[in-house]
């Protein structure tokens, strides 16, 4: 059973549910990771502490995990990632972590998905 954050989903998600549900799941990870002094800022790093907190890190092969959500993430500029690995903060971070819902961007809810800012 996914541990979503009913009330983030109600808040945030529009009509485009199925990616920006993902995206409620890595919200508060991604947010720890890349704002952590102290964390390694990769992909892999948020994917690990969303499944061990989960108690799922066994169960899945973290390499490539949500790596539709991560592209999502870079296409609509809420992360930026320098060199293969390390993640940074987007223009669109404050905007991301903000009380603003997400109806400022479209997912494509195929398995090739993307992210499209429509303001």
């Amino acid at each position: 059973m996914s541990k979503i954050n009913v009330n983030l989903f109600e808040e945030k998600v529009g009509y485009d549910w199925a990616n920006k549900k993902m995206l409620v799941k890595v919200y508060p990870h991604l947010k720890y990771i890349v704002e952590d002094t102290y964390t390694i800022k990769t992909w892999i790093n948020v994917i690990r502490k969303m499944l061990i907190e989960e108690g799922r890190i066994n169960e899945v092969n973290v390499n490539g995990y949500y790596s539709t959500i991560r592209s999502i993430l870079k296409d609509i500029k809420v992360i930026k990632i320098d060199g293969p690995y390390t993640l940074r903060k987007g223009e669109n971070w404050d905007r991301f972590y903000s009380d603003e819902n997400w109806d400022w961007f479209r997912t494509n809810t195929n398995a090739g998905g993307y992210g499209e800012i429509i303001k």
